[in-house]
């Protein structure tokens, strides 16, 4: 069933409108993905007005190398509870699968799947969501330390 209301999974009204649209987008999507690639439909073509970012350069139609480079470095902890977060602090360092998956799009890159400006985009997206993660990290451990009374 494709519910899963045999197993009480989709208990409310909300709940079963949530993973019947779920579903469908999901069917949705496996449709273009075989239609696109039996050709049986075309994608468009990205037209002028089409400039979503991150997946194409915004103008001159090509990105340069620093838009490549990932800075690396350790983000700093607090020595104490209750400091305030430093203003300019640098990103945590790159995990094992966030690795992967820059070596991944790079392979792709390489290959020809992907263009310069959608492997441009990984880079930036990672650095943002690392220093997100090195901002979350220094405020708790700012509030774990004073909870634990080294503050």
């Amino acid at each position: 069933m494709v519910l899963g209301r045999d197993q009480s999974q989709a208990r409310t009204r909300d709940g079963i409108c949530r993973h019947t649209t779920l579903s469908a987008l999901a069917q949705l999507r496996a449709a273009a993905i075989w239609g696109a690639l039996t050709g049986r439909i075309t994608l468009p073509a990205a037209g002028p007005g089409d400039d979503h970012a991150g997946t194409t350069p915004a103008r001159g139609g090509d990105v340069s190398d620093t838009g490549l480079q990932i800075p690396l470095g350790d983000a700093p902890v607090p020595a104490r509870g209750g400091q305030p977060c430093p203003p300019g602090i640098t990103p945590i360092k790159l995990s094992i699968a966030e690795t992967a998956r820059l070596a991944h799009l790079a392979r792709q890159y390489a290959a020809g799947i992907i263009s310069r400006a959608r492997l441009a985009f990984a880079p930036r997206w990672s650095l943002r969501r690392r220093l997100h993660q090195a901002i979350a990290r220094w405020h708790h451990y700012s509030a774990r330390l004073l909870t634990h009374g080294t503050g």
